[in-house]
């Protein structure tokens, strides 16, 4: 029997349908990437923004009239808040909202009972990548921000213990995987339900663990420590990478958000970085159009990211989230108007990244190698996530090497080096 695995949304996704394929061969299915064969489709849903919703319900309907004789099986965080939406579109689709049920599910195709929201852990990492995986180490939300419907998609925030991440790191260590990125909905809250922190995780994995690299994913400025930046800065096996949701440069528009810091403490934590280590890449994310965003909003968050050195922008247009309390805000930005503001970051944030990567031109970092591209070159990121290009040698992929930093290369928007 065969199973076919379609994925939308984050990197967690695409780390849980990892899981699933394992879970699936364990059954013994067959993975296919022919969706004629599947005798299942599993389609992995994103419901972040109204976008994701109908990207999430073309995949389901697309993939069903290709192969109108698979089971349908939709899972993720749209099946978990739109299950009645999707017995709508067709009744016979098993929807699966905690994928805790996976096994069973294949086990007797019988929907077991679907919880809305379930205080299981799913525990999952990837291993689609030969030199990466991405290793999940929590799950759900309780900040609820008021344009966001991830907490009722995944439930409150939860974990699971450091020793579970400890023996999950173990297992990913079998597969010579040289670099593992934490990921989950807020990792920063890590501990929140087994009483540890996420500074007692990192210390521990750089103690008890033989993976060379790690990367932390997104984290709250309000939960980046400067305990957890100094350790990472410091560290042997902590890459000098943070990425750091902003998502506006007004006070006013933050508070509506219900976010849980301001300007200044983000600049603090960001400053701090910089000063520690001026080569340490910090990414940003960004919410344009936000209800009541005026003009003023908007070139307060602009004259903002013009100041300060960051090495990337994630530039999100707001989209109504049924549910949330901004859908329900008057005074909406025009769709036109989003565009005009992305469009102004995203330029923004290109002369930024290439700035950082001048910066970092004529220095020597620690790269790790990931694969060959069709030109006989090879590419990798470095430590502080910068993509580098370099002649192909097939024995060095999967290591991770010195390399001299040489020139920007705009045909492969990398930095062309060589090892040392």
């Amino acid at each position: 029997m065969y199973i076919y695995f379609a994925t939308l949304g984050c990197k967690l996704n695409f780390t849980e349908t990892s899981t699933l394929k394992r879970i699936a061969e364990e059954k013994g299915l067959k993975i296919t990437r022919n969706i004629d064969e599947a005798n299942i489709i599993v389609v992995n849903t994103c419901t972040v923004t109204h976008t994701a919703d109908k990207k999430s319900r073309y995949s389901i309907r697309h993939l069903n009239k290709q192969n109108p004789n698979a089971k349908i099986i939709v899972t993720g965080c749209y099946a978990k808040v739109e299950s009645d939406s999707l017995k709508q579109m067709n009744k016979s689709y098993l929807i699966v909202g905690n994928k805790e049920n996976f096994s069973e599910l294949l086990s007797n195709f019988k929907l077991p009972e679907n919880k809305k929201h379930s205080n299981t852990f799913f525990k999952a990492y990837s291993l689609g990548d030969r030199t990466r995986s991405f290793l999940k180490i929590q799950d759900g939300c309780s900040y609820f921000c008021s344009y966001c419907k991830v907490p009722y998609a995944r439930g409150i925030s939860r974990n699971i213990s450091i020793n579970e991440v400890i023996q999950q790191v173990k297992e990913i260590e079998q597969h010579d995987i040289k670099e593992v990125v934490l990921t989950g909905i807020n990792i920063g809250d890590f501990g929140h339900s087994t009483k540890e922190t996420f500074f007692d995780l990192i210390k521990e994995l750089e103690n008890k663990t033989n993976i060379p690299r790690y990367r932390i994913s997104s984290i709250e400025p309000n939960l980046l420590s400067y305990e957890i930046i100094d350790f990472v800065l410091s560290s042997n096996k902590f890459v000098p990478h943070f990425h750091i949701p902003l998502q506006s440069g007004s006070n006013n528009i933050l508070k509506a958000m219900n976010r849980r810091y301001d300007v200044s403490l983000f600049l603090d934590k960001f400053n701090y970085i910089l000063k520690k280590n001026p080569f340490a890449a910090i990414g940003i994310d960004v919410i344009v159009g936000f209800p009541n965003e005026t003009n003023n909003d908007f070139e307060q968050t602009q004259k903002l990211l013009e100041s300060i050195d960051f090495s990337y922008l994630h530039v999100f247009e707001y989209s109504d989230r049924k549910g949330t309390k901004a859908s329900l805000m008057p005074n909406k930005v025009k769709d036109f108007d989003k565009k005009i503001r992305s469009s102004c970051l995203r330029s923004l944030s290109e002369k930024k990244h290439l700035a950082f990567a001048n910066k970092n031109i004529q220095t020597t970092r620690k790269i790790l190698v990931e694969r060959k591209t069709f030109d006989l070159y090879m590419t990798g990121l470095t430590d502080n996530y910068l993509k580098v290009t370099l002649p192909l040698k097939k024995e060095m992929i999967n290591t991770i090497v010195s390399v001299k930093l040489l020139e920007w290369d705009n045909k492969y928007k990398s930095i062309n080096g060589y090892i040392v």
